[in-house]
């Protein structure tokens, strides 16, 4: 996981990214991390939070936008 902390840490987090933004910046060797793998990831990861509808302006009911804690 250390590999998935240093590229995490890379991206800038100013606003909060959809997990297709976060996959697409985080590429190890020009290959990108599993949809499933980056997901749990993210869930267990203190350091990132799953951002609520109300908070990007729009009103979907699931929504996979991450916020750096």
């Amino acid at each position: 996981m250390n590999i998935i902390d240093t590229q995490l840490e890379k991206i800038d987090f100013s606003q909060p990214l959809s997990l297709k933004k976060i996959r697409n910046r985080s590429r190890i060797n020009g290959k990108l991390i599993s949809k499933k793998y980056m997901i749990r990831y993210l869930h267990e990861s203190p350091n990132y939070r799953n951002v609520k509808p109300l908070e990007v302006g729009s009103h979907k009911h699931k929504l996979n936008v991450w916020a750096k804690v």
